[in-house]
């Protein structure tokens, strides 16, 4: 990209954060990690009572919700592909009371496995605790659900949160660590993440979460399902992250990037990975992630080497949470066709 486009884009994405962020409520922050031709660009932006102020926030930690899968999905990568683990291994290898099911640890990754979107039981622990629902959903009340005669779908693709806890607590069991360890060993030590964490105790410079009003609000605190929404991250860790899926430059990454099941004929899912056939003809891996007071979003496009990242404190609750993904992707859209010229 020119100098003079180069220009052109900055000024084209200070515009698109600078819309987003006006529909939601003051104390709003954004902090936006972009790769633009192997080049890494952050934005920041609060929105204050008296206006909107640009800020350096790439080392600020945000909840980064259901991206935590991508993490889960990385880390079995990762462990596969140094021998350590199957992933065709049956869960039922782990767990004696899913032996009436075929769910594979692949299943479990790819969203293919049949389990519902949640647990039947975690309804009941929810209600506890509005504000952080999965606070009260711990490993006594998981074990009750895998003791439980429950009933796969027969659907072929179905999101599931469900899953992603018992992925896991699955990993967890294999190799006798905790998800903090295989999270800290399998990929944000390597990748030299040192924002990045499932133990909120340990993140430093913390974003306040805000519910949907603009009031502050919990960090949701994630027990037996730490591997479907707990992971705290900044903007500088996750352009990391991305930059490995264009470099090719993390085993584990490159393997949970390629595809194992076709959704439809433009979507399709790797190991936690969305992938979107674009109508100009790229093809985007994605995820987003929503939580009580945090929403994210980020694109890569392993062969471009173009990649976005979105994280805000803007509550999955709030009516217009869906425009953070569009600003990803808008964004992503602006890279691709910027990074031809």
């Amino acid at each position: 990209m020119s100098f003079q486009n180069s220009v052109q884009a900055q000024s084209e994405f200070h515009q698109l954060a600078k819309e987003t962020i006006e529909k939601f409520p003051v104390e709003t922050e954004f902090a936006i990690g972009m790769i633009i031709d192997g080049k890494k660009r952050f934005i920041g932006f609060r929105k204050t009572p008296h206006g909107l102020e640009q800020v350096r926030n790439e080392t600020d930690v945000y909840q980064i919700g259901s991206i935590t899968k991508v993490m889960t999905a990385s880390i079995l990568a990762s462990l596969a592909n140094k021998g350590k683990i199957d992933l065709n291994m049956d869960t039922s290898q782990i767990y004696d009371t899913l032996y009436n099911h075929e769910i594979t640890l692949k299943s479990l990754a790819n969203h293919t496995s049949g389990l519902n979107r949640l647990p039947a039981n975690f309804a009941e622990s929810a209600i506890k605790n509005q504000s952080n629902p999965y606070m009260n959903y711990g490993q006594k009340e998981f074990y009750e659900f895998l003791n439980s005669d429950f009933e796969l779908n027969d659907i072929e693709y179905n999101y599931s949160n469900l899953g992603y806890g018992l992925l896991g607590h699955s990993l967890e069991k294999i190799t006798e660590k905790s998800y903090e360890e295989l999270l800290q060993e399998e990929i944000a030590q390597p990748l030299r993440m040192n924002h990045t964490t499932s133990n909120p105790s340990k993140a430093q410079n913390r974003v306040k979460a805000l519910d949907a009003e603009g009031y502050v609000t919990a960090f949701w605190t994630f027990d037996a399902f730490k591997g479907v929404g707990g992971v705290l991250s900044s903007t500088s860790d996750m352009l990391k992250f991305l930059y490995a899926t264009t470099q090719k430059t993390h085993n584990g990454i490159n393997l949970s990037l390629k595809e194992t099941h076709q959704i439809s004929e433009r979507e399709a899912i790797g190991l936690g990975w969305h992938i979107l056939n674009t109508k100009s003809g790229n093809r985007w891996h994605w995820q987003n992630g929503a939580v009580g007071g945090f929403t994210s979003c980020l694109v890569t496009n392993p062969e471009t080497g173009n990649a976005v990242v979105v994280l805000s404190n803007v509550s999955a609750y709030h009516p217009n949470m869906q425009y953070i993904d569009k600003l990803c992707f808008d964004s992503m859209q602006k890279i691709e066709k910027m990074s031809k010229k």
